[in-house]
């Protein structure tokens, strides 16, 4: 029992998510009941470190997304964790979002969406421990991938092995969703033009939204257009009016879950 809850390997173990994993849970179980984790904490990092050990690995990571906007609350939780934030040009991540079930439905609300995550994560990652944060291109690394490669080994003061960049040989022959299909190529340029697909109009106001982020990081962006940013900021209300009804009954809705 951890934190005052009911979270236990089992919760772990069961959990629907944890079928990707692909392994016996049994393997855990061993692996915890070997560590003796006495905190939440230790009992995640028991069982990352099982998983680790089963694919024969020394050391393990997590590349959830959404993790960039709580790098101080995870901070807190495991000490010695490294952060390595990859940045995307906000244009194209605006682009792509409504493609996914779980992002914003509009251009212009995947455009506030990464001009909101990306600024907090780089506030929070500028108050981190220093020496445990680093921000990578999406760019640089197509461009110069060996470079940004062994950038983010030495970060994590892992050898760098050219062979690190033959990741597509690894997967093939094996059937690959729509958010994972572009593992079979390597760092590739111009894989989506954010312009495809929006009305003139549109493509302005993702700009629009983006553009002082864009500037802060170095990326060219067209001058502010105050018709597209008004524009933008109006569909952002209507965004937020859809979505209020749904985020109101799921805070109504009874939880049948334990902690």
């Amino acid at each position: 029992l951890f934190g005052g809850g009911k979270v236990s390997v089992e919760d772990i173990v069961t959990n629907s998510r944890f079928a990707t994993w692909e392994m016996d849970p049994q393997i855990v179980r061993d692996h915890v009941a070997e560590v003796a984790p006495r905190s939440y904490p230790e009992l995640v990092a028991a069982t990352f470190a099982a998983y680790a050990r089963w694919r024969n690995k020394e050391r393990w990571g997590d590349k959830t997304p959404g993790y960039a906007t709580y790098m101080p609350y995870l901070q807190r939780m495991f000490p010695n964790a490294l952060f390595v934030h990859m940045i995307r040009d906000g244009r194209e991540v605006a682009a792509s979002l409504p493609e996914h079930k779980w992002g914003p439905r509009t251009a212009v609300g995947g455009a506030y969406w990464w001009r909101t995550k990306v600024r907090k994560a780089r506030r929070d990652g500028a108050r981190l421990k220093p020496g445990t944060y680093l921000e990578v291109r999406l760019d640089e690394l197509i461009e110069r991938p060996e470079v940004t490669v062994s950038l983010v080994c030495e970060f994590l003061a892992e050898p760098y092995e050219a062979e690190m960049l033959d990741y597509p040989d690894r997967y093939k022959g094996k059937e690959m969703d729509r958010g994972t299909r572009h593992l079979m190529k390597p760092p590739t340029a111009g894989l989506r033009e954010w312009r495809r697909g929006l009305t003139k109009l549109d493509q302005r106001a993702v700009e629009a939204v983006c553009r002082p982020l864009l500037r802060e990081l170095g990326y060219d962006a067209a001058p502010f257009d105050p018709v597209a940013g008004a524009y933008a900021r109006l569909q952002r209300i209507r965004e937020l009016i859809v979505s209020a009804p749904t985020a109101v009954s799921m805070r109504l809705r009874p939880s049948t879950r334990s902690y």
